[in-house]
């Protein structure tokens, strides 16, 4: 049986309203949102204690290269349709293989994961106070917006789904029958998420010479210029040289 979209609540359909926006312009949208916050969040010394500050941007960078890893890891076992189509959702079978088996929105939590990380690398107050929150709003608004499409399209497949498999933290109980007769295809994560894998790098370079730029000033940060220039070329080069063997088919 499918939901009456009449019988939602009205914060539960301004939600999926949300969600669907979101999904439509969410190319655009992240990048910009990112973009804004490197010019006008100003990074902080946490608590005027520059060892927790350290801390806390490198525990930022672990979880952004840890939400990386899931994404790739769940490109790599199931490829996903679920990408929409014409700015919309979309999907024309459900995907319950791989990571999917673990959890229902594995993309989402990688996403999540990248979008807190780099918020702490940055080390600006208002990245914790609004930033975080305002991109954890979204991501939930886009898989409102997903589910009530999935349920509207696989009915009693998805809700049977959704009973097995929870929505956000993965549960490992099924993983043998989740990853049974599968296996790991790196070129085709590599391929997929090449865009993600380039910016998430290049922000992981920039931003810690960012930080110090705002903190102390051209003079101690120019030291770094040279190493930090160097690591963006380096980053640069290699998502040439991958794009081009993606377009020879190589990564196929």
């Amino acid at each position: 049986m499918t939901r009456s979209a009449a019988a939602e609540p009205w914060w539960l359909r301004g939600n999926i309203a949300a969600g669907q926006f979101f999904f439509r312009y969410r190319n655009t949208l992240f990048p910009l949102l990112f973009g804004l916050a490197a010019l006008c969040l100003r990074p902080r010394v946490i608590l005027d204690r520059p060892g927790l500050d350290r801390g806390l941007v490198i525990a930022g960078m672990g979880v952004a290269v840890s939400g990386e890893l899931v994404r790739l890891v769940t490109i790599g076992y199931e490829y996903i349709e679920r990408g929409g189509k014409q700015g919309r959702v979309y999907a024309s079978r459900l995907v319950q293989g791989g990571v999917y088996g673990l959890t229902r929105n594995p993309m989402y939590v990688g996403n999540g994961l990248i979008a807190i990380g780099v918020s702490m690398v940055t080390g600006a107050p208002a990245a914790y106070l609004v930033l975080i929150p305002l991109f954890l709003f979204i991501y939930q608004a886009i898989v409102a917006a997903e589910e009530a499409y999935l349920h509207r399209q696989f009915g009693a497949e998805y809700a049977a789904y959704c009973a097995r498999v929870p929505r956000f933290l993965p549960s490992f109980r099924g993983a043998g029958h989740a990853f049974a007769g599968m296996r790991y295809h790196w070129r085709r994560s590599v391929r997929q998420d090449l865009s993600t894998i380039t910016a998430l790098a290049m922000a992981l370079v920039l931003l810690p010479f960012w930080r110090r730029l705002c903190l102390d000033g051209w003079v101690a940060a120019r030291p770094a210029w040279a190493r930090t220039a160097t690591l963006a070329l380096a980053v640069l080069a290699g998502y040439g040289i991958l794009h081009r063997l993606k377009k020879l088919g190589r990564l196929a």
